[in-house]
């Protein structure tokens, strides 16, 4: 689909649908790394020894586990909104070839 405004630049849903995929497929691993990767690492006094215990390593690593998590899932959630706009945008550009495409059979049919 060549642009209403003349600027020349073209538009394939196909490309943005398969664009689509690889934002949702990164979404996943986001979901993932926060859900699987993150979930299961923790600490414990017996890790850090007496001197991590008394700086306080066991709880500084929790919550940087926790704020990791916490970044990974809005990014997730960032990512499916990216996703959504782009397969939103994809069906806009499908509409508009479809709507060319009636024009030029409707043309088509009015000079035969």
């Amino acid at each position: 689909m060549t642009s209403a405004n003349g600027s020349g630049y073209e538009v394939y849903p196909e490309s943005l649908r398969k664009a689509t995929e690889g934002i949702y497929h990164s979404a996943g691993i986001l979901r993932d790394f926060a859900t699987h990767d993150l979930g299961g690492l923790s600490l414990s006094s017996h890790d850090v020894g007496m001197l991590g215990d008394q700086v306080n390593v066991v709880q500084a690593f929790g919550s940087m586990i926790v704020e990791m998590q916490d970044k990974s899932r809005r990014n997730f959630d960032r990512l499916i909104g990216l996703g959504a706009a782009m397969d939103k945008a994809a069906d806009y550009y499908d509409a508009q070839d479809e709507e060319h495409y009636k024009r030029l059979v409707e043309i088509e049919r009015e000079a035969n």
